[in-house]
């Protein structure tokens, strides 16, 4: 018998997107394909004439990659995009995203298309997951740590905008995961990894049970995962900011040395100088020897590159950060009669990790993006003042003072997460005349709450105030002088004490918090039989309620931190939503058309917080024969602005930049964080006209902006096309050497409007003084101190951006016959990025990121390709595996290109006969040919690309499973 069009490619990728709808397994071909829902659509439907290109995982496919995190399994899929991971560590002195949602630290998203995380929509079990927790923002995208990986049945990843059907997010796509509510028995697994590096162990321990009969049945799931991490110091590509290096005069490290950098205001000659290694300021006998008339000198010395600090070294910052997570999930389904039954379930995981850095930089002067720390002055009494004057940028005797304190620790941040989600409902059907309808009813719940300490933290108030007239601070309960001046003394022992750090120090306590409720009905049955087939309808309602809140340390709210300040965060928006979609069959069985149909959707979204936004889908499939499936659909799509986006409250983020009115005479060098060359002259001109020395040089590689929510913000919108084409030849009925063979092609373009987003502060920089003129349009929004150093960049949040990505995606699928030495099988997936340009007012023309790299704080890629390669044999009771997984070149903001790479990973697998196939063993190892990823100029201080390429080693894992009966 001829196969049916794409039999092995689309069987596999049906799956059950809404709970209640019973599937049937898939047996012989010659059995009735039975109607199901499936994901991008509400109507029951052949899941043969699926008109969305799909990726399907099966609990296989996820084991087969030997990762115990499922968010990054997902982006290693080509489809996907940069995403937070557990290789961004970024922890707080770069501080908060400029659209509220937080940092994410701990957390794992997935962005398809290279869209976002917040342009991806995840459902469980065809419904909306609660987003995720930074305690550093209000997160809209969701932390998939939070969905417990051994409940998983599959995941389907709807390629195509689904808006239509699901509502907000869905603009990138669908990544809808199944949970195994139907699992019976007993089953253990354990799973244990590390590199061969000796580090970055994890371990993997999960149990799940499940009892029923014929009207109730209870699933119950535990696990644990404990992900170590990795130091940077650990690995030499990044145990200097610059890769490979083995000492700062490469690069990259920080003024902020533990001996201190003191940059002297005009008054006292400009000087730039540094204590000599050794020498320890106590404030009595031991004052350092300071000569006016010859600063560089006595136990000063000139700063220069080689007394920058490494803060990449030992004890510092995690190259991948610890995670330790533990999930308790349970279902329950009741059936009444044929008609009627209850489902219900229950998740909870708590989530442990951190993110670490250096000890927290003090800055004093110019360009601290602190108010309290601009304007400090250091009185000429304070006893451990080696100057002997009063310091204060005001009387021109301080610029830029700067001290790394190791007495204070590492800065670590720890975050503690809880994730609630609850739902309940029913689910049934009923008949009118001889058709079949079918309806469900659900109320879901979800709670996720994120506390953040961080150690090693600092007051600037109370730093000043120990730095003040020595009277000041006795006149303060528990004041000590601070000893900003005193260096590492000769055997390491620094000059801060304990009881200075009482006194200035302090923890951090940062929470975060968001509550999503979600009331959905829906209706789908059959409205007339046509000649091709059944006319079919699905409608409903969804009513959801978001509420989050970020609430900062009391401290960094009131910007007395010398860390990154923060606003708090807090508001509610509802959504009321319907919806209404039909399939109509128009062609079957007749000559250029073995089957023809129309899909369209309709959705309107009536949101509180800025109104009614309606999308459409019109989808079509086209089988001239029946090997050969012609797919195409057009579709609107919308994303609602987030908590934090609508309501966040002034947050600082941190950018690396090179201020154009910096050295614009070319003196310095860039070795010397200046330039080669000089500007050119309009901008030579524009800075003199702000008052801008031409010496002028920027002391710190980063600045500050700071951006706020905006409450005026409205939807985004987008337009999606995609075309495409699934062949599957029944002549391979008639061959030896295969079982079948699929080959698909897709095209995809989204365009995205009023893409909600700041400027690029830098531009907002450039576009100052970029011109014949002054822009005061943009250098009213730049805040200078008196000697021209940036304090701080406005950069409040609007509807100003524009995306349009467009490209292919290609699949093949080979499934070889049962030989004597077993079976074969070959997956391919790839995804070409054709195009990707984003524009803004400041860059209206826009550009085009395909095959580039980015050097922004959360970093993306967009690789021309991506693809990923399986070889996969089976043979009685063992089975292996080969994967290569490719990333082609990219283009760096520096000119230099970051070479292509292919990661390479091997598995193992066995199933003693004598255990009845009840008990399996697999060992595999990951990047097996320890291939080292490319040098990156592009990735801040790590020298590797934390979203798209694997970290140096050799990963090997071992697991075990068992499962009774």
């Amino acid at each position: 018998m001829k196969k049916s069009l794409a039999k092995t490619f689309i069987l596999t990728s049906a799956v059950l997107a809404q709970p209640g709808i019973v599937v049937s397994a898939y047996g012989q071909e010659e059995k009735q394909v039975e109607e199901v829902v499936v994901t991008g659509s509400r109507i029951l439907r052949n899941p043969l004439d699926e008109a969305a290109p799909m990726t399907n995982l099966s609990v296989e496919d996820l084991e087969k990659t030997g990762l115990t995190n499922f968010g990054d399994i997902l982006q290693q899929l080509p489809v996907t995009g940069s995403a937070i991971n557990s290789r961004f560590n970024v922890p707080g002195n770069s501080g908060f995203p400029q659209d509220g949602t937080g940092i994410g630290a701990g957390a794992s998203e997935v962005s398809l298309r290279n869209l976002g995380a917040k342009r991806t929509l995840v459902l469980v079990d065809g419904r909306r997951w609660i987003p995720g927790a930074s305690a550093s923002g209000v997160p809209v995208a969701v932390d998939l740590n939070t969905i417990p990986a051994n409940v998983i049945q599959r995941v389907e990843v709807l390629q195509d905008g689904a808006s239509a059907i699901y509502g907000s997010d869905a603009i990138g796509g669908v990544v809808n995961v199944i949970t195994n509510r139907s699992f019976e028995g007993f089953k253990l697994d354990a799973q244990a990894s590390g590199y061969d590096e000796g580090d970055g162990e994890s371990y993997n321990i999960s149990a799940l049970w499940g009892v029923g009969n014929n009207e109730t049945h209870i699933v119950f799931s535990a696990s644990r995962v404990d992900e170590r991490g990795i130091q940077t110091a650990d690995r030499a590509q990044s145990a200097f900011p610059s890769p490979f290096a083995t000492s700062c005069e490469a690069g990259g490290c920080s003024s902020f040395t533990p001996q201190g950098r003191f940059i002297l205001g005009p008054n006292l000659g400009g000087a730039d100088i540094t204590l000599n290694d050794g020498v320890l300021n106590d404030g009595m006998g031991n004052i350092p020897n300071f000569d006016p008339s010859n600063p560089a000198s006595g136990d000063f010395h000139a700063f220069t590159a080689a007394d920058r600090f490494n803060f990449n070294g030992p004890g510092f910052n995690f190259l991948r950060t610890p995670n330790e997570r533990y999930n308790l999930f349970t279902s329950v389904s009741h059936k009444f009669n044929d008609d009627l039954e209850f489902i219900a379930k229950a998740s909870y995981t708590n989530r442990n990790s951190a993110t670490q850095g250096a000890p927290e930089p003090l800055c004093l002067g110019n360009g601290c993006g602190n108010a309290i720390l601009d304007n400090i002055v250091i009185d000429a009494d304070q006893i451990y003042n080696p100057f002997g004057v009063d310091l204060s940028v005001a009387n021109g005797n301080l610029d830029f003072f700067g001290r790394r304190p190791l007495e204070s620790g590492p800065r670590m941040f720890e975050q503690n997460v809880d994730t609630y989600f609850f739902s309940g409902g029913f689910e049934g059907k009923f008949e009118i005349g001889d058709r079949n309808y079918y309806w469900d009813f659900t109320t879901s719940y979800g709670n996720n709450r994120g506390v953040q300490q961080k150690a090693g933290s600092h007051n600037a108030a109370r730093l000043a105030v120990a730095l003040a007239d020595p009277a000041v601070c006795a006149a303060v309960p528990n004041c000590v002088p601070f000893n900003f001046f005193g260096g590492q003394g000769p055997d390491g022992t620094g000059s801060i004490t304990q009881e200075m750090l009482d006194f200035v120090g302090f923890v951090q306590r940062d929470i975060s918090d968001q509550t999503l409720l979600d009331i959905s009905g829906n209706l789908t049955g059959a409205i007339a039989e046509l000649p091709a087939g059944t006319l079919a309808f699905a409608t409903g309602f969804e009513y959801r309620e978001h509420e989050g809140s970020f609430q900062p340390d009391p401290v960094a709210e009131s910007g007395e931190t010398a860390g990154i300040a923060s606003g708090a965060t807090s508001g509610e928006f509802d959504v009321t939503e319907f919806y209404a979609e039909i399939n109509i069959p128009l062609l079957a069985n007749v000559a250029g058309a073995d089957y023809l149909e129309l899909n369209s959707a309709l959705r309107n979204s009536d949101y509180s917080s800025f109104g009614s936004e309606t999308t459409f889908k019109v989808s079509s499939l086209w089988r001239p024969i029946s090997d050969l499936s012609l797919r195409a659909s057009v579709s609107t799509g919308i994303r609602a602005p987030g908590i934090g986006e609508l309501f966040g409250g002034a947050a600082r983020e941190d950018f690396t930049f090179l201020d154009p009115c910096a050295d614009v005479l070319g003196n310095l060098g860039t070795a010397n964080g200046g330039r080669d060359s000089a500007q050119p002259q309009n901008i030579i001109d524009n800075c003199a006209a702000l008052g801008i020395p031409t010496t002028f040089a920027q002391t710190n590689p980063q600045l500050s902006a700071r951006s706020t929510g905006n409450d005026e913000l409205i939807a985004e919108t987008s337009d999606s096309q995609s075309f495409g084409l699934v062949y599957s030849p029944s002549w391979t009925d008639e061959v030896s050497w295969a079982e079948s063979i699929t080959f698909s092609l897709d095209y995809y373009n989204v365009e995205v409007e009023d893409a909600i987003q700041g400027l690029f502060a830098g531009d907002i920089i450039d576009n100052c003084v970029s011109g014949a003129s002054l822009d005061n349009t943009f250098c009213n929004l730049v805040q200078r101190s008196p000697s021209g150093s940036v304090n701080i960049v406005e950069n409040r949040l609007q509807n100003i951006g524009g995306i349009e990505a467009s490209g292919y995606d290609i699949a093949v699928r080979y499934s070889g016959p049962t030989t004597d030495i077993g079976q074969f099988s070959w997956n391919v997936n790839a995804t070409n990025l054709d195009e990707y340009t984003e524009t803004t007012p400041t860059n209206p023309s826009g550009t085009d990121l395909a095959g580039t790299i980015t050097d922004e704080t959360f970093q993306r890629a967009f690789p021309e390709w991506r693809m990923t390669s399986t070889l996969d044999w089976q043979y009685e009771t063992f089975g292996a595996g080969i994967t290569f997984r490719y990333v082609s070149d990219m283009d760096q903001p520096s000119g230099n290109v970051l070479s292509s790479e292919v990661f390479t990973d091997i598995q193992f697998r066995y199933k003693p006969a004598i255990f009845e196939d009840k008990f399996s063993i697999t060992f595999g190892a990951n990047n097996v040919l320890d291939n080292d990823p490319a040098v990156c100029d592009a990735c801040g201080s790590i020298g590797m690309s934390p979203v798209i390429h694997d970290l140096p080693g050799v990963v090997a894992y071992l697991r075990l499973s068992a499962q009774l009966d």
